[in-house]
């Protein structure tokens, strides 16, 4: 990793955390096993929520690596790096930051798709 992007993951470290969908229980998303938090047993293939670790975000079914960072005010614009047990590739993903513990995903050319994580504590 060259140093400026050491510098962007370094700061991405305040969200680093469990992040559920608005309006799903944190307890249904999440579990601890062995001091770290994990996905929970989830039926369906929604997406509830996202694990943030150093840079790194985890899915149900995807890791990515934080590879880009521009930021605009209270928006950052991320590039990732992901891969499933299928596929690999690069995202573009827009983050609208409301606070620390409300984060908003939006896609700039359809501002009326948006959703909205909270922290999980």
């Amino acid at each position: 990793m060259i140093a400026s992007q050491a510098a962007q993951a370094a700061s991405w470290d305040r969200f680093d955390g469990a992040w559920a969908v608005e309006g799903e229980n944190c307890s249904n998303v999440f579990t601890t096993r062995g001091g770290k938090t994990v996905f929970s047993k989830h039926q369906g293939s929604d997406l509830p929520g996202f694990i943030v670790q150093g840079g790194k975000v985890s899915g149900l079914t995807s890791q990515c690596s934080i590879t880009s960072r521009k930021d605009a005010g209270d928006t950052m614009n991320l590039l990732l790096h992901c891969r499933s047990q299928i596929i690999f590739g690069d995202i573009s993903v827009t983050i609208k930051i409301k606070d620390d513990n409300t984060i908003v995903r939006m896609d700039p050319a359809f501002p009326d798709v948006q959703t909205t994580y909270n922290r999980c504590k």
